[in-house]
């Protein structure tokens, strides 16, 4: 199941004083299974790059193929796309209305004209892979933490049983505790239900622990594509646009610089207390 994007330029308000260029000859494929970090400072171009994704807005030159067939064909079902290609706002009050909780996560499968059975069978099951429990299930969504109204909107695009799911700065607002705990269910779902994830943040230090590879925007371009591990190796051109890599990299870098021989290039804690303990040994 992938997306390709093939020379993707958008503008926003055309022809007019408030022109825009969002998004510069952008062509990347995301594969199916894939766990992707989308990375990006404010005004980097990364949220409206996903709205491609799906459709919800439309290039202003460029395709999007979708398992191979152009999502811009006048016969081409958006509807059933968006089923597939499930996308989380940043701000997930956005994505609530309903009047409580299990309410809010049934509404899409019932409009997929499933039984009342598969209904709460699939809302029930989405509502415990994200972590929110039967204590909730019956609570207005509205009166709920900022955490736990991101998890109920998780869980009513995955009970959709998208194939591709796509989050928009999930983690935004949230303390350490409540950034890991989203970041764990969502590695976990990846892990369990093998569908694709495109995480969108701007912060390398949410995404090193979890993604296999990651899409760095600036100016409505891609600066870069590549593992993690390459990606973070450009820490001082990643500060140059906005960004840093994660403290873990800076840690080992000044290791380094102390003469300690270590892998400057590990990119989570694990990796860097393995490489420090590796040298301690050797030496």
């Amino acid at each position: 199941m992938s997306i390709i994007l093939d020379k993707i330029n958008y503008i926003y308000s055309p022809n007019t004083a408030y022109e825009k260029q969002a998004l510069k000859n952008i062509s990347l494929v995301i594969e199916d299974g894939e766990f992707i970090g989308l990375i990006g400072h404010t005004g980097s171009g990364k949220s409206t790059l996903i709205q491609h994704f799906n459709g919800l807005v439309k290039a202003t030159s460029g395709g999007v193929y979708y398992n191979g067939a152009d999502i811009y064909d006048t016969d081409y079902n958006l509807k059933e796309l968006r089923k597939k290609v499930g996308l989380v706002f940043q701000y997930p009050e956005y994505q609530l209305f309903e009047t409580t909780v299990l309410k809010d996560v049934q509404f899409g499968p019932k409009n997929l004209g499933l039984t009342a059975l598969e209904v709460d069978l699939r809302s029930y099951e989405a509502l415990k892979q994200v972590g929110i429990g039967d204590d909730l299930i019956d609570a207005s969504p509205f009166e709920l933490s900022g955490g736990q109204k991101r998890r109920v909107a998780i869980a009513g695009v995955l009970a959709m049983k998208p194939e591709v799911l796509v989050l928009d700065e999930p983690t935004a607002g949230l303390d350490p505790k409540g950034r890991d705990e989203i970041l764990g269910q969502i590695a976990k779902i990846h892990e369990e239900r093998k569908i694709t994830v495109v995480l969108v943040s701007h912060s390398m230090e949410d995404v090193a622990d979890y993604v296999e590879r990651i899409i760095v925007m600036d100016g409505g371009s891609i600066a870069y594509d590549d593992t993690p591990r390459n990606v973070f190796s450009h820490y001082k051109e990643l500060e140059e646009i906005g960004l840093a890599a994660p403290q873990v990299t800076y840690a080992m870098h000044a290791l380094r610089d102390k003469g300690i021989p270590v892998d400057v290039n590990v990119t989570t804690i694990e990796e860097a207390k393995e490489a420090v303990l590796a040298w301690y040994r050797k030496d």
